[in-house]
């Protein structure tokens, strides 16, 4: 038996007639032959009854009828109860034409029954009662309420405007009750038009991203805090879910999380439930597994990153020729990036969203990613692609300490790749539009907390709305901007840049790109993000646990900027260096995606002397680029460079004057494996084995330089340093990591240090350098020689001819 029946709970059909309802309980017999008593699929019979079941009391639920398994010709409903002889009736709803009456087997052998229904009509709706026996002369001892599913659109089809509902983080965060509001006061309401069982008719899916219950060990929780607390939808919508870290508590194998949800098992091979793909018409749904590729929070696995990251490639690719697929949507538990938690981050999670990138820009088809993990509304879109980044984690809000000041400054960011962030119960409806070409519109519903306290929590009747944001395949281009001002010969306090444009109230965002290279081919910058924006929503800090969502954007004019407000700030690639080089608690493994290879992104430094191209473009409030605007040559004034006094840079002294040893081992050389010196006789050399460096994890030389004769021009924000050295090794993946950091006249480091990594080379001297602007209140640079040794017992890190000088206007 294949490992999909294995899962998808196989189904008798009973063939009923109305003789059989007058006194005969006659039926197949299910084969109880697996762990999930599974036998083979049942199809739609001839013989049927076409009266409703009818009994004087209810069926008893511990778990209320849900969806899983939807297809265009099928539907699983699953159920929990203690009932005897459990059934599923089903046929076309509105309808008085026959039933088909399927026998559902037990799931593991348990109380929870899945009914597996084939055979049905495409984009169909269906009303289905579940009814229990008594062995008297009807056979029916208990029927439920009538309930009503709706199969998907077939593959090809291009469905009406239909909806997915997005949420994650369903756990209960001592906010039960929370979930139960955001159901029957926010969706069924709003959605549905207050009747349950119109969202069989207008929700495709109801997508959870991760963390579906506090502690996936507990049955109490899924019953109570998850189940109990979505039965009035779950009956009429597919749940489509994905494991968090929460799911694997206590139950590493995940085996209470498959016990009661049934994935499609087009995964990769040896991992079915873990990642599938699940279609609706023309949208995919991508179901990925984060925890098993994340450090924090999570159980990193290299080799399970690569197959997984692997099927998702080659279903991109397939999906690229596929004509059938408009939409594709992934989701995960764990984000990429995460603005209010840093903590929650994960490396793996960011290939996964450069898959779809890379995706999205290589088919033009609208991609997005759906993740949780912290529970807060986070909204943003990448910079060169129309695809959405979507924090649904809000089933259980107000988690991150806004007013912790240590938590808001460490462990929150305002990333240029999201428009908006803030603590909050919701939801997020996303609708798929068919008209004169594909669009997604995503709209935000936020609830107000009416009550938190002792466990519970409550929220409003009313849900408004607080985001919207639409995506259109083919979107109006608006008009090219022109250049206005920041052409020509400029002084170094004078770098304004503007554009004009026929229609300014119609930019959603500019991008203004800066390079040295007049064909923007490379060292190119990109100035995009929060400061160009229309708006960017951050909460700020009011004494709440939430914050007060605030737009830090609110009238500012998008056609003008100072260069000297990145100068020093804006990193080559905006949030890429985010991406791959993660705190050492949330860095997994060092990416081959990482473009900087695990340095510092170059810093945009305006420095005197220096020639800059530049160029502008802007976007609509339905992601549509302009073209770029011509060429402007921006030149700014020349200035002064002063060699600072680097003691014993290159090692010449035969000993390590000047410096000092912070751990580890270093020696001077002045040859080894052929390897001479740089510059001169001599060069530095880490560790000859670990004894010598007593084991240390790292290798340290620093040397520290004072710079306060140069604090008044510090102090402007117009000092520049800039380091080189050259670097040589075995190519056995020892390097170096050098940093430069600013240090305050208390001894205090102040600022970002810009490190540079080696390249791991065998026998060839490189050359490095990187610059940096100086913080105010700079007044001494400390510089640092750290060798990472990968292999072996001996460190293969060789430096010479380290050199630093500073540059002011």
């Amino acid at each position: 038996m294949s490992i999909k029946n294995r899962h998808l709970a196989s189904v008798t059909a009973i063939l009923l007639t109305s003789t059989l309802l007058a006194g005969c309980n006659e039926h197949s017999e299910t084969d109880q032959d697996d762990k999930k008593g599974n036998a083979g699929v049942g199809q739609i019979g001839k013989e049927l009854v076409i009266p409703p079941p009818t009994a004087l009391t209810q069926v008893t639920f511990t778990i209320h009828p849900y969806l899983q398994q939807p297809t265009a010709n099928s539907m699983a409903v699953l159920f929990e109860t203690n009932d005897t002889s459990p059934t599923v009736w089903v046929r076309p709803a509105e309808t008085q034409d026959e039933f088909t009456v399927v026998e559902p087997v037990a799931v593991d052998n348990t109380y929870l029954y899945s009914a597996a229904i084939t055979g049905l009509s495409t984009d169909t709706r269906y009303e289905y009662y579940v009814v229990s026996g008594d062995g008297s002369p009807s056979g029916v001892s208990a029927v439920s309420e009538r309930y009503v599913f709706k199969t998907y659109p077939a593959a090809g089809m291009t469905p009406a405007p239909f909806n997915v509902v997005a949420i994650s983080d369903t756990q209960n965060n001592s906010t039960l009750g929370a979930l139960n509001d955001l159901i029957t006061k926010g969706i069924i309401p709003t959605v549905c038009h207050s009747q349950p069982e119109q969202c069989a008719s207008e929700i495709a899916a109801i997508t959870i991203s991760g963390d579906i219950v506090n502690s996936g060990d507990s049955m109490l929780q899924w019953r109570r805090d998850f189940f109990d607390q979505m039965k009035a939808i779950t009956p009429y919508v597919p749940l489509v879910a994905v494991p968090g870290n929460h799911d694997f508590y206590g139950n590493a194998e995940l085996t209470n999380y498959r016990h009661f949800f049934q994935q499609p098992e087009n995964g990769s091979a040896g991992y079915e439930e873990q990642w599938y793909a699940l279609d609706y018409g023309n949208l995919r749904l991508v179901g990925l597994n984060s925890y098993p590729i994340s450090k924090n929070h999570g159980k990193f696995n290299a080799e399970i990153l690569g197959i997984q990251r692997q099927w998702l490639r080659e279903l991109l690719i397939n999906t690229q020729a596929d004509n059938n697929v408009d939409y594709v949507l992934s989701m995960f538990h764990h984000p990429c990036l995460s603005e209010l938690w840093l903590s929650g981050e994960s490396i793996g999670s960011c290939e996964m969203v450069a898959e779809m990138e890379d995706f999205s820009r290589s088919s033009g088809k609208i991609t997005g990613h759906l993740f949780g993990h912290t529970h807060a509304y986070s909204r943003g879109q990448s910079m060169d692609t129309r695809h959405l980044w979507l924090n649904a984690a809000t089933a259980a809000g107000y988690r991150e300490k806004i007013n912790d000041d240590n938590y808001y400054q460490t462990d929150t960011r305002d990333y240029d790749t999201f428009a908006i962030s803030q603590s909050e119960f919701g939801f997020n409806l996303l609708t798929f539009n068919q008209q004169s070409s594909p669009s997604m519109q995503l709209t935000r519903y936020t609830a107000t907390v009416a009550s938190k306290g002792g466990g519970f929590a409550s929220l409003d009747d009313t849900f408004t709305v607080s985001d919207t944001l639409t995506m259109n395949a083919s979107p109006v281009v608006p008009e090219a901007p022109q250049v206005l001002a920041g052409n020509g010969n400029h002084a170094f306090n004078q770098l304004n840049l503007a554009i004009s444009h026929p229609d300014p109230g119609t930019i959603y965002e500019v991008q203004w790109q800066l390079s040295k290279a007049s064909q923007f081919d490379s060292e190119i910058f990109d100035i995009w993000g929060n400061q160009t924006r229309a708006h960017n929503i951050w909460p700020m800090q009011d004494g709440s646990i939430q914050g007060m969502p605030t737009d830090t954007q609110a009238g500012v004019d998008l056609t003008t900027i100072n260069l000297a407000d990145f100068s020093g700030q804006l990193k080559m690639g905006n949030d890429e260096i985010y991406k791959w080089q993660k705190r050492s608690s949330e860095h997994s493994h060092d990416s081959y995606r990482d473009p900087f290879n695990g340095s510092s992104a170059p810093v945009l430094t305006l420095f005197p002397g220096d020639t800059w191209y530049w160029r502008a473009r802007v976007r609509n409030d339905n992601l549509g680029w302009s073209d770029w605007s011509d060429t402007a040559t921006l030149a700014i004034d020349a200035g002064t460079t002063t060699a600072l006094p680097v003691q014993n840079g290159g090692a010449e002294a035969q000993d390590l004057s000047g410096w000092t040893v912070g751990q580890g081992y270093w020696r001077v050389l002045q040859e080894i494996d052929n390897i001479t010196a740089a510059e001169g006789d001599y060069y530095f050399s880490a560790r000859p084995n670990d004894s010598a460096a007593g084991n240390a994890a790292y290798d340290d030389l620093s040397q520290t330089l004072d710079v306060s004769a140069f604090s008044s021009v510090i102090d402007q924000s117009s000092a520049f340093v800039r380091f080189s050295f050259s670097s040589n090794g075995w190519g056995d993946g020892d390097h170096a990591v050098v940093t430069l950091q600013p240090i305050d006249n208390n001894g205090n480091a102040i600022g970002q240090p810009t490190v540079v990594k080696t390249e791991s080379k065998k026998q060839a001297w490189l050359n490095n350098a990187s610059t940096l602007l100086l913080p105010v209140a700079t007044r001494e640079v400390k510089l640092t020689l750290r060798a990472v040794k990968k292999a072996g017992s001996m460190a293969d890190v060789h430096i010479d001819n380290v050199q630093l000088s500073l540059t002011t206007p």
